[in-house]
């Protein structure tokens, strides 16, 4: 079907055989969850909130795949288009189903779907798109709204359409008589790209679940849906654009469940970022200004130092140029700040009399190695803070990076000297006092994020840092959220390494190809989702904290950036965590660093 949708799609979503779908996910410890009777009373009203957001941004197609069963039969396509190009304010959706042979049962779900769109108040009308029968539903205008919103419906050579833009559905029935639309997102150069990087690791595997998103699109997409972006101020995508982001022009991927000769894979998927070399970069560069930062060069995955505690949710590491990366940033800082900041506040540091005078870019950064490491878990009893992380960056010259940063933070008046018990002797830190900051955020999406939460109408608040921690112990400067996790570490008798769930994801992901890349993932999805879960159950969820609940709440604030939100979802649906961990299984993925992307493979295990 992606030779009938326009190269200006900015995301895309597709299944081959829904039946098959649906059979190998109920297969997984996932659809054994979801197929759980205490599961259902949380399911229905997810689906519901799902139901009323989608309304709420625009799309009132009344089908769910519940509808489509029996009259499918073939590919089903969801796609999201900017009808014209560029356009940020411009947008559509559009559903596509292989209806060969259910002809009959299509035409009952649309008579369905008139009697239930008629009963919200819809007024139909019937009209014809290049000479075949189509309907239209018109819904009434609530407050606020600048126009109506529509739905459309029609049956042409075996597919059902809908849609909610007449000029997109018009340009797919051309495109079927013609056999392929004019430009389809078939031939657009990043979808080509993703899709041969994916399917030469698949090496055959037909997928469950294809899908393709050109990232900076797809949030300008989703904003317009939303009514446009309305938070005042700096708005980061097109920051991040002029800064030479938009070099990554496409990701998709495959995804299959219960996959595997032995069935060995719960969930296995196989991702490409397409970011071929900028044009305009200079000799020696992949990327221009800011974007430069994107230089992670692959290598040996090493195993967890041994000052990776066994108890974590996540263990994440990436081979990172960060002495590039730190010359590269100054022009980020810059865009953000709108100002020439970043060598006055280096020279401020050095030599104002009342500073550190410390020459970050000469005592610092030159002893840092490409190897950062990121652990998580999660503080009991959960809230919103709960998620602890800690960052790892291995230094090469230790005295002179523990002089520097130590007379930075004697000169930071929310810093105090601490001593922190270790396994083998006492340690010397830094706490940070909690303070009230104005974080930018980047929010990065993709298909695949269900959230049920909508806005309130009230400010956000700054972000609130909790005690941070800050020492250096061996070759490694730890940099952590809460000084309870740098305790942890700094205690720390186990080994990530030994852990049988760790040896399990390894070894999987070894089958797949790990062996010189530049990311490496190990986590608990339990954990993982641990506070997240907790933060639904108390409807709390706009307050999380935590790496998942903050995208998640950042996705669904698309359009809405100003804004905080208020939990529509009756978490007390939700059960109990310990109902729930037990179908949550450890998984991981590595990524492989490509002269025009990068390339991540991944895997779910039963638990």
């Amino acid at each position: 079907m992606a030779d009938l949708l326009p190269e200006t799609t900015k995301s895309y979503i597709s299944t081959p055989d829904m039946d098959e779908l649906r059979a190998r996910f109920d297969a997984t410890q996932l659809g054994e969850l979801a197929a759980h009777p205490n599961m259902k009373p949380f399911a229905d009203d997810l689906a519901e909130q799902l139901k009323a957001k989608l309304s709420d941004g625009g799309v009132k197609l009344g089908i769910t795949f519940a509808d489509l069963k029996g009259v499918y039969n073939g590919e089903i396509c969801a796609a999201m288009i900017q009808p014209i190009k560029d356009d940020d304010k411009s947008h559509a959706m559009v559903l596509l189903v292989d209806i060969t042979g259910k002809l009959k049962p299509a035409q009952a779900l649309l008579a369905k779907i008139e009697k239930n769109q008629v009963e919200q108040g819809a007024v139909k009308a019937t009209l014809k798109i290049e000479g075949v029968d189509a309907v239209k539903f018109t819904f009434p205008k609530k407050k606020g709204e600048v126009e109506a919103k529509i739905a459309f419906y029609l049956i042409n050579q075996d597919l059902l359409l809908a849609g909610d833009n007449l000029d997109v559905l018009t340009a797919i029935v051309k495109a079927q008589a013609a056999g392929k639309a004019a430009k389809p997102l078939s031939d657009f150069e990043p979808f080509v790209e993703v899709k041969k990087r994916c399917e030469q690791d698949a090496n055959g595997l037909v997928p469950n679940i294809r899908w393709f998103a050109e990232p900076f699109g797809f949030v300008e997409v989703m904003r317009a849906q939303a009514g446009g972006r309305k938070k005042r101020g700096k708005d980061i995508l097109k920051m991040l654009e002029g800064e030479g982001f938009e070099a990554l022009q496409g990701g998709g991927g495959l995804i299959n469940f219960n996959a595997g000769a032995d069935k060995q894979y719960d969930i296995l998927h196989r991702e490409f970022a397409y970011a071929p070399t900028d044009p305009n970069a200079a000799a020696g560069d992949r990327f221009v200004l800011g974007a430069r930062i994107m230089d992670f060069p692959n290598g040996p995955i090493e195993p967890p130092p041994v000052w990776v505690p066994d108890e974590v949710a996540t263990y994440f590491s990436v081979r990172w140029d960060m002495q590039d990366a730190f010359k590269y940033v100054k022009t980020i800082v810059n865009a953000y700040a709108d100002d020439e900041i970043f060598d006055e506040v280096m020279e401020s540091l050095k030599e104002d009399n009342l500073g550190p005078q410390v020459d970050i870019p000469n005592d610092i950064v030159p002893f840092l190695d490409d190897e950062v490491i990121m652990i998580s878990d999660a503080a009991v009893p959960i809230t919103p803070n709960s998620e602890r992380r800690l960052f790892a960056v291995e230094i090469t010259n230790v005295a002179m990076v523990k002089a520097a940063i130590w007379k930075i933070l004697e000169n930071e008046p929310n810093a105090e000297p601490i001593e922190i018990k270790g396994a083998d002797g006492n340690f010397d830190a830094w706490r940070i006092e909690e303070a009230e900051e104005e974080l930018p955020t980047l929010t990065i999406i993709g298909p695949g994020f269900p959230t049920a939460f909508v806005a309130a109408p009230n400010p956000q608040p700054a972000q609130k840092l909790p005690n941070m921690a800050i020492t250096i112990h061996d070759k490694w400067l730890f940099v952590s959220s809460h000084v309870g996790l740098l305790e942890k570490v700094l205690q720390n008798k186990g080994n990530l390494s030994n852990s049988a769930d760790f040896i399990r994801v390894k070894t999987a992901l070894t089958d797949l190809g790990l062996a010189q890349d530049s990311f490496f993932q190990f986590g608990r999805t339990d954990e993982m989702f641990r506070v997240t879960h907790e933060m639904i159950r108390t409807n709390r969820m706009p307050e999380a904290k935590s790496l998942l609940g903050e995208a998640i709440n950042r996705i669904w604030r698309i359009g809405h950036e100003d804004e905080v939100r208020r939990q529509e979802l009756d978490g007390s649906k939700l059960p109990p965590f310990a109902q729930v961990a037990p179908f949550l299984g450890p998984g991981g993925f590595f990524v492989n660093t490509e002269g025009n992307g990068w390339m991540m493979t991944g895997v779910t295990l039963r638990k």
